[in-house]
């Protein structure tokens, strides 16, 4: 099931770092956020610690991603790793508005895992992988943030969300006197409810949330009645975090699908680049076995051997399965617990957008059953704060020429 977040009032969804005179804000909603929101309205209406547990572990929240309320929104999801754009003009070819369009954006994934397969099986290739814009021929460079598909008409289009800040200089104050305190001011830059329209008015429109709830059904719908009363983020008492929920259509393929179309895209680019090897009779013609990605939606947190690490490792069918190609890099999974008063654990973290393919020669009704609970469960741990929430073949990967 997907929520939609409408913020009524701007928001501040960061960390606060002691010392400093700025709070800066996420330009997306952690789970973890809601779920805190959840709990402290559990509080005021005199639920006791084991009702608190058993209510918050009826379902799983997943993070909520940015868009521009435009059109017919199909999904919001952030930008895989491997994605990349021309370095002269970045951007998508399908924006909506002409000022925004570059030269387009593509997934660089399933052509540089069909080289690489085919380097291991010995083929020998007489230019090392490189892409080059196919307008302007320039490098790319990768591309992060958010983007969102729509559908107009006959046409789709691309949009990177682009964040509009609401910035607010306020004045602290003193504990002991109840009254300003000197020499105490800091500026609070929040997400803006409003942002600059795809229209070619420009006009500006609402921001949206989109993000994914697993579990029972009533406890969504309790949910989505404490969040209309409840305000997320920080400075609740200060005209920030409060929103709108409701239910929300995305129009993403199913599992399956992805899954086959991913593997079908591998295959055809097997056969397009392996005519490039001096030795094409000596490499195999099709790629072996079933390949499937899995996506970060949130940082991950994963341990090898009691040791941090970057990769994670999944158990299918009872076999441990390491990823055979990734994309990653370093994050920090932190926090602050309102209940303990206290900081949480700091751990290492895969950044969100990170890429791990993994490769199965097993049966595929061994497959699908994992990966349906892989999508529900999230990988690695510390998954009840919303860490290691994870989409399996990323639709954009399918997208292996600009656009």
């Amino acid at each position: 099931m997907w929520l939609k977040i409408r913020p009524q009032e701007p928001l501040i969804l960061g960390e606060v770092r002691a010392g400093s005179q700025y709070l800066v804000t996420q330009t997306y909603l952690p789970g973890r956020v809601v779920r805190g929101a959840w709990v402290e309205w559990l509080l005021r209406h005199g639920a006791n610690d084991a009702q608190i547990l058993e209510t918050v572990a009826a379902i799983r929240l997943g993070n909520f991603f940015p868009a521009v309320d435009w059109q017919t929104m199909e999904y919001a999801l952030p930008l895989p790793m491997s994605a990349a754009s021309c370095k002269r003009s970045g951007g998508f070819a399908s924006e909506p508005l002409p000022r925004y369009q570059g030269h387009g954006v593509v997934d660089t994934l399933l052509p540089l895992l069909a080289y690489r397969l085919m380097e291991r099986a010995g083929a020998q290739f007489t230019a090392p992988f490189a892409l080059t814009c196919a307008k302007c021929g320039d490098r790319m460079e990768p591309i992060g943030g958010f983007y969102a598909a729509y559908q107009r008409g006959q046409h789709r289009h691309y949009a990177q969300f682009r964040p509009r800040y609401h910035a607010q200089t306020k004045v602290g104050m003193s504990r002991h006197r109840r009254a300003s305190a000197e020499q105490m001011l800091y500026t609070a830059s929040a997400l803006s409810p409003r942002t600059p329209g795809l229209n070619e008015e420009g006009e500006e429109t609402g921001l949206v949330l989109l993000g994914r709830v697993h579990g029972d059904e009533q406890a969504v719908q309790r949910l989505k009645e404490a969040l209309s009363h409840m305000a997320v983020g920080a400075l609740h008492t200060r005209g920030y975090g409060r929103v709108e929920v409701q239910g929300a259509e995305v129009r993403l393929h199913p599992l399956k699908d992805r899954l086959k179309a991913f593997n079908d895209a591998l295959a055809r680019l097997w056969e397009d680049i392996r005519r490039l090897a001096a030795n094409a009779h000596e490499v195999p013609q099709t790629p072996n076995g079933t390949y499937f990605s899995v996506d970060l939606l949130s940082p991950g947190v994963f341990q090898k051997g009691g040791v941090p690490s970057l990769v994670p490792t999944l158990t299918i069918a009872g076999r441990k399965v390491e990823p055979t190609f990734w994309m990653t890099r370093p994050d920090m999974a932190s926090g602050w617990s309102t209940a303990w008063g206290l900081p949480k654990p700091t751990n290492l973290a895969a950044r969100m957008g990170s890429v791990y393919v993994f490769h199965w020669a097993g049966p595929e009704a061994d497959l699908f059953p994992a990966l349906q609970a892989l999508e529900a469960e999230g990988v690695g741990e510390r998954r009840d704060e919303s860490y290691g929430e994870c989409l399996i073949c990323h639709p954009f990967h399918q997208e292996v020429e600009e656009r």
